[in-house]
Parts: structure tokens; C-alpha cells; sequence
């Protein structure tokens, strides 16, 4: 095994795979990571935010404009044929597209002409004289029409009202700004806050210790309730392609009796028309109901019936949808009136009524929304049955988590509602504080805050401070709170913590601990906002001085279905809590960070290497790995294969064997492992294959040793046969650091029976408190070590050149070394 660092000592310039401009404005492209650029001059910026400012009430009442024309073609045109069109020009746009990062504008535009549409429908009272059939050139008219508000909503209006602001606004903060055109952006086009395999299977487990509320206002269990839901996300999910099937298949075997009939001469035939005899031949096989079922999804509104699917009381889906112009708060007179940055109909209720049936469009709007619109109306019942409603929540709020820590971390020792005394302040007496859970797995400690009260449901065009309000309470109040329980396990060698009653329930050391990390997990899903926590102290949310993991159920969701083993998990989070530290990482979506942890491992380093190229990096794209997993998920669960990092079969061995163990500190010797890159990891897996093969012919173990950034001997042994002593280990590490001038190594002592691993130990060792005797006798073995090492060299290679490094393993040059 070569010297190799970890990371280079000095970033390589590189040059880029695409480079563009346009005037001042310049973007690099590596790989799949974009350098953004502005050599636009001070006055320059300066005359151009002038003309932004100045063109912003035009652009207020060019979207009006427009709003007022989608509204009007809205009202005369029929809405289920809007409706039915809109949805299939999605299907067929769409149906290709599995990772987020594929999604185009075409795309997004078509989701629009969903939801948006839907929304507008809602609000807008039916007008004069309306027109039977959608023309092409009706629905030609109207997308072009939504189009152009999303494209100016998602790009002038940002720079243009941001401009405004400047100069308009004496107290005007670029934070606050940022934080505002973000918002903004993810409210009018992001959807989805779980992957659609876990869409019902959360909503379940969110909704069953509800059941009797839900009974008492609908008549139906929760259970028989997301049942029927679940009958509308099968429909619009695979209704398509099992009607495609089913028609395929009933038409096939239809024919075919039609033709036999008439191969027969049966008297029918001669009777009956053809359309007849088709029908005859249907029936007698059974297939008309499937037929006309087939027919009605494919050509009719039947794959959006609600009734037709599923068996929901009346009441509940009054409740639930709108009826053309019967939503009278999207259109009404104010500011933003129609625009997507108001609270759109279809957030509230996801169903439309038209003509006395119900119909459902669109599943991101169904099941991102369902349990708090569920809440909101158990709410409005009683004040009894909406603290009933909360105390359950709460419940499972706390104990989803730890089902899914536990799926991660099999065996964890979990500790739930604690107590704790704790200081209030100097000169204060002691007061009594609840952590929700604190979770043991080896020598690292999870201290595990929830929220489940909702977030905002305001728009933040309409209310940004109700936004840094929701923030502060789901991310920093529970950050400090978390930060709190810390600072009580840190006060002393050893803690009890406690249950309500403050009777002593478990004692916590803190020196068994060697990474304590604070995760914060709310019920909603904003890992837009939450991915970018340490960028948030810029806007007062104020989480403590120590970072923390903020996610929500739907990432438990994902991680709990992705990592193999509880060490790669830990890895992963140590590498998260690393990002979380860095400077260097701006990112949208906590799923991101899984993406750059896979492909990148150290990612938070990894950004700093790229951010001394120059610019400003953004990370796109890297969560399309799980984007694919969930896509074949959703068609066959059985060939899914979860992303992973590269980890080679000798690697993966150890990792899996330290995870089937109780061994004390076995996350550690995992993450060190895992630490290393993949040109390591591969390099220790080929050593172990070729020593497993050669040490038993030999007699003996030929360690191998790494220098730089990662300090490393290896031994193995095969048990009963070829083994070496610890101490015999211990001296050789300890002599390979005199030779190469070190402060401490890392020992790794791998014992094989067969082919199976059978034990791993890991020891940091250092020259602390050695002997003079015994550090004269290792200096006279490192002398010896050299030569060897130098005669080798020598042997194999043949001369050394003066600026190559020196065969010894110091990790100087050979003219700065042994040359001399």
C-alpha cells in the first residue's frame, strides 16, 4: 500500500467540462457540480438594479394580467375536459422521468396545468356563455398563459421585487431577502413530501391512533379510511398501465372467440353485427365489466372518480372538495389575488366536485396536505376532541422516531422522556427539564428532539416573519433544547436521568460517548429550509452554539430503507454532522447530502476542495440515486437495489462482521475504516485477499503500513495456524512512527479463519510513556527497518531519484532523507 493522503495538500486546477457567458455572468460545469461567476462592475450592478426596481410594479401588473386571463378562459371552459387533458399531457410528459433532476420545465409546467388549474377552478364562479368542448387551441392559449406567470414568478419577479426592496426599504436585509425568494420558489413548485412508497404506509401510522376521532366526525375508521385513499394512489399511480393490460389482454381473448364463432358457422354470426358479436363474445368470457372499466380509464373520467374507486362517505369528500367558484379566498380583492403565492385551493381540499361527482387529480396535493387538513377540521369540532387530537399526536410524533432508529440501529438502547435537574442560571436554584428521548449504539449518543406541531401554513409572500417563526420553533427551539441535555451530561463524569415522576430511570456516562450528536425531527417535511440550517443564524433562528441534525419523518423514512448496517449509518451521520460544520455547503434538500455522502464520502472536504477552484459551488443532482432506488421501487420492490457507496468485498466483510458484534467501540474501527477513500479501500481490500493467500506457505504476516494523513498498520493472523501477539503488533507500529517521525498510528489487527474474519481490534498508539530503554531498543529496529526497506527498494526498482520519496516510509523526499 503507496503513500496516499486522505486529500491532496493543494487543490488541482482543473479544467471545465462546459463553460458559459453571457456579459458579466459566467458558469463552469464539473461534472455535475456548477461554478457560478459575476464579473459585473459595481456600477454596472448598480444601473441594473435601477432598472429592476423600476420595472417591478409593471411586472405586479403584468401578472395580474395574466391572472385575469387564466381566470377568464377558466370559466367558460369545461372542467373535466381541462381537467382529464391537463392530467394526461403530465402522464405523457412525465412517465419516463425518475430523478428529480430530470425534471424539466415542460414538466413542471404540466404539474401546474394541475394543480394551479385545479385552484383556479376552485375559485373562479362559472361564466358566460361556457363552451362544451376544449378546443386545441383553448388549451394551447391557457398553458402558454400559466407558463408565462411561472416563468416570470420563478425568475424576473425575484430580481425585481429584491431590487424594489433595496430601494424602497430603509431597514432592508439581504438575509431576510434570500430567505424570502427561497421560500418563495418552494412554495410555488415544490411537491412531494414523501417518495410514493411511502406515501400511504406514513399516513397510516400518522392517522391510526386518531381512528376515533376520525370515526366520530366521518363514520369511517383510519384505518378503513387511508384503505380508500390508498384505492386513488393505486389508480392514478398504475391505473394506466393495468387498464392498458387489462384491455390488451380481454380484446386478445375476445377476438379470438369472435373469430372461432365465426370459424364454427354459429348461427349468431350471421345474426348479429360485428360490434355485436364482439360484445356477445365478451360476455360469454366474462369480460364486459372489465372491458367497459378498461375503456372508462383510458377514455373516459373513470381514473379520477373517486366514487367510482373508492367508497368514501359523502360527507367526508364534501368536505374535502370544492365545487367550481365555491373557494372564495384565492381570487379575492387584495394583493397576489390568483397568484400561486396565495394558499391555492387545492392545498386545503384536494378533491373537485363537478356535477355531483368527485374527482381527484392530483396525488402530491392529496397526501402532502391530508393530516393536517384532517387536523384542522377535528380542530374546528371541539376544543375537547382537538386536545384529544394533539395528545395522540404528540405520542406518535415521539415514538415514530424511534421506530425508525430502531430499524437502523437494531439493539440501541433508548431511553424516552427523561428528566433532568438542571442549573437555570448563576445563582439559581435547579429546575426540572424534559429531553424526548436520548439514544445509546455503542460509544455514540443521539439526543433526539421532536415537534410536531405544524408548520406555517401561510404563504411567505403574505408572511415571512410567521415562517422564521415556524423555523425558531421546529429547528432552534429544539436545537437548544437538545443543546441543554447536553450541557447536563457534560456537567459531571456521570448522570442520572429520570422519568416524570422523578424517579432515577438510567444512568449516562460521558466518557462512554465518543460523538454525541442533537437531532432535531419534526412531522413536516421542509428539508428545503432544513438542509441549510447553519446558513439560518443569518435570520435569527437561533438553535445554540452546537450544530445539530435537523430532518424530518419523511428522511428517517429514507434513511431507514437505504443504509446496510448500523455502522454505515453512524459513518454517514458523522460525515452529516461534519457537513453541518462547513462553510462550504449550501444545500436544498437534506437528501442531498446522502447523494454527495455516496458518491463523495468526506463531502463536507470535498466542498472546500472545489470552493478553492473559485466561485461559489452548488451541489445539483446528487440525490438521483435514490430518486432511481424509489423508482424501482415503485415498479417491482424485488430488484430495488438501495444506493450504496463502493465498498469492496473485504471492507464490506469487517463492516458487516463489527455490525453483528457487541463489541465495545466497534463504530469507531467502522469509521476509520470508512474513512477512507476509494483508491484506500480498495488497496486494504487487495492486501488482505493477497496475505490470506500467501501467510500460511509463508509462516509468517508481512504488515503493511501507510503513511500521511492516514497513519495505519495492519496485521493478520490466521487463527490457530499463522498469529501474531498484540505486542509484537504494538512494537512494529511503534517502530514504523520512528521511522517516519509520527506522534500516534492506528493499529489494525484482523484475525481469518478461512476465508471468514473472525476478529478486529483497532489501537491508537502512541510513544507516550515508553522507557528510555525501550525507545533506544525501537529507534535500533527502525534503523534496521530502513535499511531493509532502502535494500529492497533498491532490488525491486533500481536507483532512487533524489525527489522521489524515500523508500523508508518517513514520507520525505530521498534527498532530504536517506540519500545522505
Amino acid at each position: 500500500m503507496g503513500k496516499r493522503n486522505k486529500r491532496p495538500l493543494k487543490p488541482k486546477r482543473v479544467a471545465a467540462d462546459e463553460a458559459y457567458s453571457y456579459g458579466s455572468i459566467e458558469l463552469s460545469r464539473f461534472g455535475n457540480k456548477v461554478l457560478f461567476t459575476s464579473h459585473r462592475s459595481e456600477s454596472a450592478h448598480a444601473a441594473l438594479m435601477d432598472k429592476l426596481a423600476t420595472k417591478y410594479p409593471l411586472l405586479v401588473e403584468e401578472i395580474d394580467q395574466l391572472v385575469n386571463r387564466i381566470t377568464s378562459a377558466v370559466s367558460v371552459l369545461p372542467p373535466s375536459q381541462l381537467m382529464q387533458r391537463a392530467w394526461w399531457a403530465f402522464f405523457m410528459i412525465s412517465r419516463d422521468v425518475t430523478v428529480e433532476a430530470d425534471v424539466g420545465q415542460e414538466q413542471a409546467i404540466a404539474l401546474r396545468m394541475i394543480d394551479y388549474v385545479q385552484s383556479v377552478i376552485a375559485a373562479t364562479p362559472r361564466g358566460m356563455p361556457e363552451k362544451t368542448d376544449l378546443s386545441e387551441q383553448d388549451w394551447v392559449a391557457l398553458r402558454k398563459a400559466v407558463a408565462e406567470l411561472y416563468q416570470i414568478l420563478n425568475l424576473t419577479y425575484p430580481a425585481c421585487y429584491t431590487a424594489y426592496l433595496k430601494k424602497t426599504e430603509p431597514a432592508y436585509s439581504p438575509d431576510m431577502d434570500e430567505l424570502l425568494v427561497r421560500t418563495q420558489l418552494q412554495w410555488c413548485n415544490v411537491r412531494g413530501d414523501y417518495y410514493q412508497v411511502h406515501q400511504v404506509s406514513v399516513l397510516l401510522d400518522l392517522l391510526r391512533p386518531q381512528s376515533a376521532l376520525i370515526e366520530a366526525a366521518y363514520g369511517i375508521s383510519a384505518e378503513r379510511l387511508v384503505a380508500e385513499l390508498e384505492k386513488i394512489w393505486h389508480a392514478l399511480t398504475f391505473g394506466i398501465h393495468n387498464a392498458a393490460v387489462t384491455l390488451d389482454r380481454a380484446r386478445t381473448e375476445t377476438m379470438a372467440e369472435v373469430q372461432s364463432m365465426i370459424e364454427q358457422g354459429q348461427d349468431v354470426v350471421a345474426e348479429n353485427s360485428v360490434p355485436e358479436l364482439i360484445r356477445l363474445a365478451a360476455q360469454k368470457l366474462g369480460h364486459e365489466e372489465a372491458l367497459d372499466s378498461a375503456v372508462g380509464m383510458l377514455f373516459g373520467m373513470d381514473l379520477f372518480d373517486v366514487g367510482k374507486m373508492t367508497s368514501l362517505p359523502v360527507g367526508f369528500l364534501d368536505d374535502f372538495s370544492w365545487e367550481p367558484g365555491q373557494e372564495t379566498e384565492f381570487l379575492a380583492a387584495g394583493e397576489m389575488r390568483g397568484w400561486p403565492l396565495r394558499i391555492q385551493p387545492i392545498f386545503r381540499r384536494p378533491f373537485l366536485k363537478l356535477d355531483g361527482t368527485y374527482y381527484c387529480f392530483d396525488l402530491h396535493s392529496l397526501f402532502d396536505n391530508f393530516f393536517r387538513q384532517m387536523e384542522k377540521r377535528i380542530f374546528q369540532r371541539s376544543e375537547q376532541e382537538k386536545q384529544t387530537w394533539i395528545s395522540n399526536r404528540k405520542d406518535i410524533s415521539e415514538s415514530l422516531p424511534v421506530q425508525y432508529f430502531s430499524r437502523l440501529l437494531p439493539g440501541a438502547q433508548v431511553l424516552r422522556e427523561l428528566y433532568y435537574p438542571l442549573q437555570a442560571g448563576e445563582g439559581k436554584a435547579k429546575t426540572w427539564y424534559e429531553a424526548d428521548c436520548a439514544i445509546a449504539y455503542d460509544d455514540l449518543l443521539f439526543i433526539i428532539e421532536v415537534k410536531a406541531g405544524a408548520f406555517t401554513y401561510t404563504s411567505p409572500a403574505n408572511d415571512l416573519p410567521a415562517y422564521v417563526s415556524s423555523l425558531q420553533a421546529l429547528l432552534g427551539a429544539p436545537g437548544k433544547q437538545g443543546q441543554r441535555f447536553l450541557t447536563y451530561l457534560e456537567s459531571a463524569t456521570e448522570v442520572e436521568v429520570y422519568d416524570a415522576k422523578h424517579n432515577p430511570v438510567g444512568t449516562l456516562r460521558r466518557g462512554d460517548f465518543r460523538s454525541k450528536i442533537i437531532c432535531t425531527i419534526t412531522l413536516d417535511p421542509f428539508t428545503e429550509l432544513a438542509a441549510r440550517a447553519q446558513h439560518l443564524s443569518k435570520v435569527g433562528i437561533d438553535a445554540g452554539d452546537v450544530a445539530t441534525w435537523p430532518i424530518s419523518l419523511a428522511d428517517l423514512c429514507v434513511y431507514a430503507d437505504v443504509f446496510e448496517g448500523p455502522l454505515d449509518f453512524l459513518h454517514f451521520v458523522e460525515q452529516r454532522m461534519r457537513a453541518a460544520n462547513s462553510g462550504k455547503l449550501d444545500l436544498d434538500d437534506e437528501l442531498d447530502h446522502l447523494g454527495l455522502y455516496l458518491e463523495h464520502n468526506n463531502y463536507a472536504l470535498h466542498a472546500d476542495d472545489i470552493a478553492k477552484i473559485g466561485g461559489t459551488p452548488r451541489f445539483h443532482g446528487y440525490r438521483s440515486a435514490v430518486d432511481r432506488y424509489y423508482a424501482a421501487r415503485l415498479r417491482d420492490h424485488a430488484e430495488a437495489t438501495p444506493p450504496a457507496q463502493a465498498v469492496p468485498a473485504r471492507l464490506r466483510q469487517i463492516i458487516d462482521f463489527l455490525s453483528a458484534t457487541a463489541q465495545p467501540h466497534r463504530s469507531r474501527i467502522a469509521s476509520y475504516l470508512l474513512d477512507l477513500d476509494g483508491a484506500w479501500r480498495e488497496d486494504l481490500s487487495r492486501y488482505i485477499d493477497e496475505e490470506l493467500l500467501a501467510i500460511s506457505d509463508r509462516g509468517r504476516c508481512l504488515p503493511i503500513s501507510s503513511y500521511g494523513n492516514v497513519r495505519m498498520t495492519v496485521f493478520i493472523s490466521i487463527a490457530n495456524a499463522v498469529e501474531t501477539t498484540h505486542e509484537k503488533a504494538v512494537e512494529h507500529a511503534q517502530t514504523v512512527m520512528i521511522v517516519a517521525g509520527e506522534v500516534d498510528r492506528e493499529l489494525v489487527e484482523l484475525t481469518y479463519e478461512g476465508d471468514a474474519v473472525q476478529v478486529v481490534k483497532m489501537t491508537h498508539i502512541t510513544l507516550v510513556g515508553l522507557s528510555a530503554e525501550s525507545h533506544d531498543r525501537l529507534a535500533a529496529s527502525a534503523a534496521h527497518l530502513k535499511e531493509r526497506r532502502l535494500a529492497r527498494s533498491a532490488l525491486e526498482l533500481g536507483k532512487i531519484g533524489r525527489n522521489d520519496l524515500c523508500p523508508c516510509g518517513s514520507g520525505k523526499k530521498f534527498k532530504r532523507c536517506c540519500m545522505s
